[in-house]
C-alpha cells in the first residue's frame, strides 16, 4: 500500500462528495422560465401607453444543464465504483497486519475517515504519534495492489 494509494483515494471520497453537492444545487435549484410586465407605447402618434406581458424560457441555458446533470451522474457512478473498489483494497490490506494497534490505526483513518487528532485522542497519543506510526506502516515494504487511478 502506497501513500499515493491512499491520496487518491481520500481524494476521489472527497471528488465525489463535490459531485453529489453539485447535483443536489441542480435539484434544488430548478431553471426558472422568466416573465414580467412592461410599460411602453405604440410607436405611432398618439403615443398610448400599453403593458406588455413579456416571458422567455431558457432553452439553451436548460438545455447545457441537462447536459451537465447528465454527465455528474455519469461520473458520480463511475468515481462511486472506484471508490469502493479502493475500499475494498485497503481493508484487505489493513487485514492482513499481523499488529493489532497498527489494524485499527489504519482502519479509523483510512475506513472510518478519522482525522489523526481524533485517533490520537482515543489512544492517548498526541497527533504527531498517529501521524508517524502511519508513515512508519506504509514505508515499510509491501506489494501494492493493482492501481486504479
Amino acid at each position: 500500500m502506497t501513500k499515493d494509494y491512499l491520496a487518491k483515494y481520500v481524494f476521489l471520497e472527497s471528488h465525489i462528495k463535490s459531485i453529489r453537492r453539485r447535483l443536489k444545487y441542480f435539484k434544488e435549484h430548478p431553471l426558472m422560465a422568466e416573465h414580467g410586465v412592461v410599460t411602453g407605447s405604440m410607436n405611432q402618434f398618439p403615443y398610448t401607453q400599453c403593458r406588455f406581458v413579456v416571458s422567455g424560457v431558457h432553452v439553451k441555458s436548460d438545455e447545457e444543464r441537462k447536459k451537465v446533470v447528465s454527465q455528474l451522474l455519469v461520473d458520480l457512478k463511475g468515481h462511486e465504483r472506484l471508490y469502493e473498489d479502493m475500499k475494498l483494497d485497503i481493508e484487505s490490506f489493513i487485514e492482513n497486519l499481523e499488529d493489532i494497534e497498527e489494524k485499527t490505526i489504519l482502519r479509523l483513518k483510512y475506513i472510518d475517515r478519522m482525522t489523526d487528532s481524533q485517533i490520537a485522542e482515543q489512544f492517548n497519543f498526541d497527533r504527531s504519534t498517529i501521524s508517524k506510526k502511519i508513515d512508519k506502516i506504509l514505508n515499510r515494504t509491501y506489494v501494492s495492489p493493482k492501481s486504479h487511478c
